[in-house]
């Protein structure tokens, strides 16, 4: 599943999803105070045309920025090999020779957007309005009953929603299907419901909440609606569930990361040993990215590359200020202050771009390219092709 984010917000430094899922709980009044995280997402591959047309007709690498006009706030996504532009004031996409396809008009008072497999979904954290959308233009509109947590498409185009409940409940969570028909519904009474996604099979749910015990998480079938299994971890709070497998999911916390298996037990995968997490991305294939930094306030950290089923695979340390991560495939795209540096999965150093000054977000695609996103201007940097 790809990430996104995940606010660019899609965040300078990433503080992007992570942020907005603060955001949010502080909506909720879960918490009073929390850190802002930063968070980075992945994307699409994009075609060597695309390539080339950024980088220039004789494809080497580097690449000639081209301008978009969003909105305030601007959400960024890879869908297709194209960019998706969600904003204050609705939502744009370039297609990979970087021509608007459409424009949609509506407003966001706090975007957020996510994607995939070929399906996109831009949405007001906050608010009740849900556009469902993919490179041809929007497909379906979801009005919710409550404030809009969180929102998660799986790889065959599953949403999980999380909202806001009246009536006695800490949230609820709607699943629908690739057509954007409401499949199935849970409200929670034991905690604040904080992120959902779907099982690559589309045929179970795993949920994240919130309660004064710890984040507790819970496994449903989406043909029944009894609850499967739950386990609560004690006094951790988690940010984000990722459902990358079907037996199992991944939790990204504060302190950890952590699978849980569709049985109810868990494990640390990672502990970050009181570093504090900074950004991350669930987009590669058998690994998550994190950047762990050793001081809340500085830039002396560390970039560690975790397999699902646990160990290290890589571990960079850096004095550089992180902007953005991303993970694609079986490599990684970090932004710095300074720099573009693109990694295997184990973090070995694969090239490196020391022009990119003012960029804020960087989306990996699966064709190894990677874009650079301003606030007004987007580029797509390659290494080079043997």
């Amino acid at each position: 599943m790809a990430s996104v984010d995940t606010r660019n917000k899609n965040k300078p430094r990433r503080k992007g999803r992570v942020g907005r899922l603060v955001a949010s709980l502080v909506l909720l009044g879960v918490l009073t105070a929390a850190a802002v995280y930063l968070v980075s997402t992945g994307g699409d591959l994009s075609a060597d045309g695309f390539r080339r047309f950024f980088a220039g007709d004789n494809g080497a690498p580097g690449a000639t920025a081209f301008s978009f006009d969003a909105g305030l706030d601007p959400v960024f996504a890879s869908l297709d090999g194209g960019l998706a532009v969600g904003s204050a004031g609705g939502l744009q996409y370039y297609d990979r020779f970087a021509q608007l396809v459409y424009d949609e008009t509506f407003e966001l008072s706090v975007p957020a957007v996510c994607v995939g497999g070929n399906m996109g979904a831009v949405y007001d954290i906050g608010g009740t309005t849900l556009k469902l959308f993919n490179k041809n233009g929007i497909t379906s509109h979801i009005i919710t009953s409550g404030k809009i947590i969180s929102a998660s498409l799986s790889d065959k185009g599953w949403l999980a929603v999380c909202s806001e409940e009246d009536g006695g409940y800490k949230g609820q969570v709607s699943v629908y299907n690739q057509k954007g028909v409401s499949a199935y519904e849970w409200h929670s009474a034991k905690g604040y419901v904080v992120s959902a996604a779907v099982s690559p099979d589309s045929k179970s749910l795993a949920v994240l909440t919130l309660t004064e015990d710890g984040s507790r998480i819970v496994f449903f079938s989406l043909s029944s609606p009894d609850e499967l299994s739950s386990c609560t971890l004690p006094g951790r709070l988690g940010l984000e569930i990722d459902y990358p497998e079907t037996d199992g999911a991944l939790v990204v916390g504060t302190k950890a990361l952590t699978r849980v298996q569709s049985d109810g037990t868990y494990m640390d995968l990672y502990d970050y040993n009181g570093r504090y997490l900074s950004g991350y991305s669930l987009g590669g294939d058998g690994f998550v990215l994190l950047a762990l930094d050793d001081y809340l306030v500085g830039d002396v950290g560390r970039l560690v590359t975790v397999g699902l089923s646990g160990g290290v695979l890589g571990t960079v340390e850096t004095d550089k200020g992180i902007l953005s991560v991303s993970a694609s495939g079986a490599a990684a795209a970090v932004l710095s202050t300074d720099e573009l540096t693109f990694y295997s999965s184990t973090l070995s150093t694969m090239t490196s771009f020391n022009d990119t000054a003012g960029s804020q977000v960087t989306l990996l695609r699966r064709d190894g390219s990677a874009f650079c996103i301003k606030a007004h201007s987007a580029a797509v940097y390659a290494p080079a092709v043997d």
